[in-house]
């Protein structure tokens, strides 16, 4: 049992919230993904391959973007407000009701395991929050499909202080005689626990993912050789390399999928280019048009990208340095904001460099995660400063004026344009922009 952010990590209270809810989570068919990193794309890859199957998907990703219900959708689509208030005041009225004391992320799965049950999806791609063995959507007995996505270090005060502690906390989503599938890992230590586990649990097909090659011939496809060997290339949305690793998992398990069970055996290969191809996640190396906050004149598109962990960071700086280097310049100007709690003195450490450009930021209240509060911009700057970098650092009033700074500065020296450090800040350049994902 471990304490995050004011309530307990346990699955008391959340197999309790069920139990009165009727069991939604034993008719769901679950495809249930744990990691550090790369779970929300895969899950979205997953969810539109399964779309262009003609299947009805339900899908929980947390933490949301803009508001809750961002969290919950139907076929791609987020729940609306008018069903995300009803069914999340019926799971509210069983938890007073029966005084269970459910935590808000505990409401939040429930309202998502009532509505996809309710709309009778064909299949539930759930992402895990924090960890994965005591995390609240850690119900499924027989999921279809348990994935474990990158691992590194994040919430090592609820997980542990080791990557083989962290990945044993993750491999916690895995059920025996099921079938898993293992990510691509940068840490060696990972990739062995989390094998290890497989074995100790029972898995019934374990299968470590080959990452997928960037084709030489077409640029932004990729290929990967299926179960079979048969090659298969696609095209892939996203940016950065990263995602060699996350199409390449999500191919393989719609793949395992459809050669273990009959119901997905209709899946085509076509099927699955068209669900890559068509792939959206915002918020990861994306590029945001911001001329209508400062004026036409701007024409360098914003890059944002929510590294909120080391290993996110590191991921983010490598593609810039690529960057960089292939328009032959050198500056990076930031605009930054992070989550207290964090590892944020490392994530400064990765990505900035001398004759960067930093705007220390702050982000809005989290609505339903009180638990959440950003870094102080002073922090920020006195962490920056500890770098002994030649780094023009500057605090912003608010997130408008952080982005008049940086594109003065831009408009001034050149250079790329870069917001990162917490999805919560993401989330306010997109409701300042009315961005609807």
């Amino acid at each position: 049992m471990s304490t995050f952010s004011g309530f307990k990590l346990t699955l008391d209270k959340i197999y309790a919230l069920l139990k009165h809810a009727n069991n939604p989570h034993l008719r769901l068919s679950a495809i249930h993904i744990a990691g550090t990193n790369g779970k929300g794309s895969t899950s979205a890859y997953i969810d539109f391959i399964l779309l262009k199957s003609n299947f009805k998907t339900g899908r929980l990703n947390t933490p949301h973007l803009c508001e809750p219900r961002d969290s919950i959708r139907i076929n791609g689509v987020p729940i609306t407000k008018e069903d995300y208030q009803k069914t999340y005041s019926i799971i509210k009225t069983i938890d007073s009701n029966h005084n269970i004391g459910a935590s808000l992320y505990e409401l939040l799965v429930a309202t998502a395991y009532w509505w996809f049950d309710a709309q009778r999806v064909d299949v539930a791609i759930v992402e895990v929050g924090v960890g994965g063995r005591l995390d609240a959507t850690n119900v499924f007995d027989s999921p279809i499909l348990s994935i474990i996505t990158s691992i590194g270090w994040d919430h090592e005060e609820l997980l542990g202080n080791s990557i083989e502690a962290i990945s044993k906390e993750k491999a916690g989503i895995m059920k025996p005689d099921c079938k898993v599938i293992i990510s691509p890992q940068i840490e060696e230590a990972a990739m062995k626990t989390l094998k290890n586990c497989a074995i100790e649990i029972g898995c019934s097909h374990s299968i470590c993912v080959m990452p997928a090659k960037w084709s030489s011939q077409k640029i932004g496809y990729a290929s990967l050789e299926l179960l079979d060997s048969v090659p298969i290339e696609f095209h892939v949305p996203l940016l950065g390399d990263y995602q060699l690793n996350n199409t390449a998992t999500a191919v393989t398990a719609i793949d395992l999928l459809r050669k273990t069970e009959v119901r997905f055996s209709k899946i085509t290969d076509d099927n699955i280019k068209d669900g890559i191809a068509s792939t959206r996640w915002p918020g990861r190396l994306q590029y945001i048009d911001v001329s209508s906050i400062l004026g036409n004149s701007v024409t360098e598109k914003l890059l944002v990208d929510a590294a909120h962990n080391p290993q996110g960071a590191k991921l983010l700086r490598d593609f810039i340095d690529k960057l960089l280097q292939k328009k032959d310049i050198q500056k990076v100007h930031w605009i930054y904001a992070a989550t207290r709690g964090k590892d944020v003195r490392k994530c400064l450490d990765l990505l900035l460099r001398d004759g960067d450009t930093m705007i220390a930021n702050t982000f809005s209240k989290v609505e339903d995660m009180p638990w959440v509060n950003c870094c102080e911009t002073e922090d920020l700057v006195t962490w920056t400063k500890e770098l002994n970098r030649e780094i023009n650092i500057s605090t912003a009033k608010n997130l408008v004026d952080a982005l008049q700074q940086v594109y003065g500065r831009y408009e001034k020296e050149g250079g790329v344009v870069v917001m990162s450090g917490s999805i919560y800040l993401l989330a306010d350049l997109y409701r300042l922009l009315e961005i609807n994902e």
